[in-house]
């Protein structure tokens, strides 16, 4: 019945199903639809409400609901003038109907006969004037008119001349360029621990240090060298460094930033063996002063058999790790490097 548009029948079938349950989400649905087509809100409301009572969750009940509630408010507006479009629509359409303006009422007498009235005629056109005549000239003992005494030169009289003005006084001096002293100039003050001379403000900067991070990694891990228990270990350099590091001004405060990642091969020799033992130590996170966030992993390249006297020695040797590495060790020597490094990039 509701796709038919037939509210009263559906209103009348929803009720036989109320009268079987009182409680049927859906009767009420249906009902309070229809009472809402119909314009009946309260009813409509009753319903909705009833239903989303029973089924809290039943978003199709919530939403007619509220639509129920806005679509009452819109009309109670419309019954008291407010947002009435319509008489606006209705004058805007006897403008275009045919006859509107004779609908309008008659003008006053006294404007009526106003425009009755004939235009006043138009003046005569002014006789042409004669051309004035010749001029004669002027005796050669004439005097020459008086200069004028108000303080302020007169105009040029002469014709074919340029423009013509007023001259109240000096006109403005020329500007001639001046080359400056460079003796004179006062160099420009920054602030301590700001940035670049063009920066006084103290606003946001950055400067890349990058390629000084990769050369001064290679010097301080290359000269790492480490005494182990039967032996001795050593850094052979860095390698594969990837990354950024820079110092950035921010509101007049620097801030040192880096974020590396790197291998850093090393060789180990024990007393006594002819073989010499390498690995990498494998460093993933470089991005902090906390030695706790460091992290890192060690791989071989050559090592000792897993039945080797010295397999246990060149494993404590290298250590494990960045982050808490047993002192003796690679790591550890390592570590100490890095730190050295971050002492020397805050010093920049």
């Amino acid at each position: 019945r509701l796709k038919q548009e037939r509210w009263s029948d559906a209103v009348d079938l929803c009720t036989l199903a109320l009268g079987v349950d009182a409680k049927c989400v859906k009767a009420l649905y249906r009902r309070g639809c229809a009472h809402l087509e119909q314009k009946e809100y309260a009813k409509a409301r009753t319903d909705l409400a009833v239903a989303a009572q029973v089924e809290p969750n039943n978003k199709a009940v919530k939403s007619k609901l509220v639509e129920a509630e806005r679509t009452e408010m819109t009309d109670a507006k419309k019954a008291k003038g407010a947002n009435d479009y319509d008489r606006f629509a209705k004058i805007e359409l006897s403008d275009d109907e045919d006859g509107g303006l004779a609908a309008l009422p008659p003008p006053p007498p006294a404007v009526a006969q106003e425009e009755a009235r004939p235009p006043p005629p138009a003046a005569p056109a002014p006789a042409p004037t004669p051309p004035p005549p010749a001029a004669q000239p002027k005796p050669a003992s004439a005097p020459t008119a008086p200069a004028a005494s108000s303080g302020e030169s007169a105009p040029d009289q002469k014709r074919g001349s340029g423009y013509r003005y007023w001259a109240a006084g000096p006109s403005a001096p020329r500007v001639i360029p001046q080359k400056i002293d460079p003796g004179t100039v006062a160099e420009p003050q920054v602030a301590n621990g700001a940035g670049s001379v063009w920066n006084s403000a103290g606003t946001y900067e950055e400067k890349d240090q990058t390629a000084w991070a990769k050369e001064e990694l290679q010097r301080i891990v290359s000269a790492i060298s480490v005494e182990v228990p039967g032996g001795s270990a050593r850094c052979t350099g860095v390698k594969d460094v990837q990354g950024d590091v820079g110092i950035h001004m921010v509101r007049g405060k620097k801030r040192y930033l880096f974020d590396l990642h790197f291998t850093v091969p090393f060789e180990i020799d024990l007393d006594g063996e002819e073989k010499v033992y390498t690995g990498k130590i494998n460093v993933t996170d470089f991005s902090a002063d906390d030695q706790s966030d460091w992290e890192a992993n060690v791989t071989w390249d050559e090592r000792p058999t897993s039945s080797s006297p010295a397999y246990a020695k060149v494993l404590a040797a290298a250590g494990k790790a960045l982050d808490s590495p047993k002192s003796g060790t690679v790591c550890a020597g390592l570590a100490d490097g890095l730190h050295a490094f971050i002492r020397a990039f805050k010093a920049r």
